[in-house]
């Protein structure tokens, strides 16, 4: 199997249009959320004792 790579340089990357749609994920609402999950067999809602395993990770552009 052959697989076709296009290298970009990082100023191309940010360039390209986002996938996502922000609107729409700041508008969500955690009800919204919570029947995701429920309707997803591959997702779980995470307990606070895992929430609280997480670091926050920022960019260095806001450093």
């Amino acid at each position: 199997m052959s697989e076709n790579i296009t290298r970009i340089t990082l100023e191309q990357a940010r360039k390209l249009k986002s996938l996502s749609n922000a609107k729409k994920f700041n508008e969500i609402t955690e009800e919204e959320i919570d029947k995701q999950i429920a309707n997803d067999p591959d997702l779980y809602q995470l307990t606070d004792e895992e929430l609280s395993q997480f670091e926050l990770a920022r960019s260095s552009k806001h450093d």
